[in-house]
């Protein structure tokens, strides 16, 4: 079990670790009050074809750089020119988890939403503690809606297994690891759930939404619906995603949390970096003692530089609170290499045949260049272009839904509950609603 607090009320959010008991989750009952929720850490043996990929791991952050130049140049697909090849990665890995059921008894059919973070952000993402977690999508998932919910934390990110960052934590492994998960909930295996689930459905943030797009396309059995959010097919745009984060090696952005610095060398550190562990300590009370071990990242998990940065890349201008931009920069993730590399390794046809929503900020960066309704008349909006890549998806099955005022990061925007009601609302529409 993790040592990190393990659930929350929704009305008081007072964290505290446990564990369901059988009658308790055999019926899907909790108290009146508020959502139960238990986190722990889950093995899953996985196996996936992964790209072996010739080039050097950047040791520098100028060599950081070169890498994102030879990404984001136009005309050349940098992936194809690296890829020598490819393997069976195989494995047990650990993905930190959080299992949520709903205040109210949804015994009768009980759905599970999966959910699935994107780059920058781990599983904290739907459940973002900021002003008395008024943002958090799984306290409106649960308590309002009645959905079980599962969010982790995806290879390489957080409290979750961290791989070598080239060649072997790469997106279609973390789909395994993903179906892995969507498989124990069906079957009554995941540990702690005594109950199968008879509905799954699966709700992505951003690459989270790319690895839940390929999982409808190759396991279409698996998930009853699927919500792509901030997300779109047009590939024009991740380069500005690229170019604008200013990546750097994660170790050296912020030590405390990645590198492998301890105990006496903080000081040294903190004279080195002053500014950048200055802002991550001052969240944390200037109390070190505090400070969780550091991940000792390799030099191939690179992140985003500054809260600049962050802001160009997740958020509007004046539709969010400063104070979230903060915890967003305290609280980044990093990348690896391998998952750049393999971001747009998506089937250009879905087989998936269930419902489907698209759901993206109306100044989404990645997937829009920062307007989704600007498509020259040739369609409503570019996520809503997203339908030609599900030709076995009836028309009432397809929505594609712009979020105003919202960049990137649609959970961190003064409207996020509007985006979690329209979520939820659509699965409900389509008979996926706990009853």
């Amino acid at each position: 079990m993790e040592t990190s607090p393990a659930c929350k009320t929704s009305l008081q959010h007072q964290a505290y670790t446990m564990h369901f008991s059988t009658a308790t989750l055999a019926l899907f009952a909790a108290s009146a009050a508020a959502k139960t929720c238990i986190n722990q850490t889950v093995p899953v043996t996985i196996s996936a074809r992964t790209g072996i990929f010739s080039l050097d791991i950047p040791q520098t952050n100028l060599e950081v750089t070169d890498f994102i130049l030879n990404m984001t140049q136009q005309g050349r697909n940098f992936t194809n020119t690296a890829l020598t090849g490819y393997n069976t990665t195989a494995g047990t890995y650990n993905i930190s988890t959080e299992f949520c059921i709903p205040s109210q008894d949804n015994s009768t059919n009980p759905t599970v939403q999966v959910l699935i973070h994107g780059i920058g952000f781990d599983k904290t993402y739907w459940d973002l503690s900021f002003n008395d977690y008024n943002y958090s999508y799984i306290d409106v998932a649960t308590d309002t809606y009645k959905y079980c919910t599962l969010s982790f934390d995806r290879l390489g990110i957080g409290n979750s297994s961290h791989g070598e960052p080239l060649n072997e934590i790469q997106s279609f492994l973390e789909v395994a690891a993903t179906v892995q998960l969507t498989q124990m909930l069906r079957n009554g295996t995941f540990p702690g759930v005594n109950n199968t689930f008879s509905k799954v459905v699966h709700v992505g943030h951003s690459f989270g939404s790319a690895q839940t797009y390929s999982l409808a396309n190759m396991y279409p059995d698996l998930t009853d619906g699927i919500v792509l959010t901030g997300f779109s097919m047009n590939g024009s745009f991740p380069p500005f995603f690229l170019a604008g984060g200013n990546f750097v090696l994660a170790s050296k952005n912020q030590p405390l949390r990645f590198s492998s610095y301890t105990g006496a060398q903080v000081q040294e550190l903190l004279q080195m970096y002053a500014e950048p562990l200055l802002d991550y300590i001052t969240p944390l009370g200037a109390d070190l003692a505090s400070v969780p071990p550091p991940q000792d990242l390799p030099n191939g998990y690179i992140i985003n530089s500054d809260a600049e940065a962050n802001k160009y890349l997740f958020f509007k201008t004046g539709y969010y609170d400063p104070a979230i931009l903060t915890l967003a920069e305290n609280t980044k993730q990093p990348v690896t290499l391998g998952e750049i590399l393999t971001l747009g390794s998506l089937s250009a046809m879905n087989a998936y045949t269930g419902p489907v929503m698209v759901i993206t900020g109306s100044s989404d960066l990645p997937y829009c260049g920062g307007d989704c309704l600007n498509t020259g008349g040739a369609a409503a909006s570019i996520p809503a272009q997203v339908r030609m890549n599900f030709p076995n998806v009836n028309a009432e099955n397809f929505t594609a839904y712009i979020q105003p005022n919202t960049g990137h990061g649609i959970n961190a925007h003064y409207n996020a509950t509007g985006a979690y009601a329209a979520i939820n609302d659509f699965l409900a529409s389509k008979g996926l609603q706990s009853s």
